[in-house]
């Protein structure tokens, strides 16, 4: 695995990242807006499920979902980005598989929660109200972790190993 992980460090995409004095800040602040929209439609779902702002009706909440598609893949563009830049330091940290893990979770949990809730006329039951708050308490996670990975990897590079 370090094999792949050096001869990626040795592409110009991962230079490019590293070496730039904006790339590095850009694809973080691209990935800040992406998970914004992306947890953030999540949450908004998740608490009208749950029955905050019961004004608003479940069906008009869907419009949070092409903003959060958006979020999706500005995220996802920029990830990649950042782990091109430095993939030993996300794919040798566990905190990275536990992100991407709450992530997927949390998104499917909430697209389930959409098709049973946006489907029905009357509130959501308390099976569908504990999926929405289990759905997040995994974004939390995620953006826990994402913010974790800052600071406990132990590896940057895989040159670090030559050391």
């Amino acid at each position: 695995m370090m094999d792949i992980l050096a001869w990626i460090e040795q592409t110009r995409i991962s230079t490019f990242v590293r070496e730039d004095f904006y790339a590095y800040f850009v694809l973080l602040i691209v990935h800040a807006w992406g998970m914004a929209f992306l947890v953030g439609g999540g949450f908004a779902v998740s608490l009208r499920v749950i029955g905050v702002g019961k004004q608003i009706q479940l069906s008009k909440i869907r419009r949070l979902f092409p903003l959060m598609k958006l979020g999706a893949v500005l995220a996802i563009i920029s990830g990649l980005g950042l782990l091109a830049g430095y993939p030993a330091k996300a794919l040798t940290n566990p905190v990275f598989a536990l992100k991407f893990a709450c992530l997927i979770a949390a998104a499917l949990l909430v697209r389930h929660i959409a098709r049973i809730s946006f489907r029905k006329t009357m509130e959501p039951v308390l099976l569908v109200k504990l999926q929405a708050a289990l759905a997040m308490a995994l974004w939390l996670a995620a953006v826990a972790s994402g913010k974790l990975l800052l600071y406990t990897n132990t590896m940057l590079l895989t040159s670090d190993l030559t050391w």
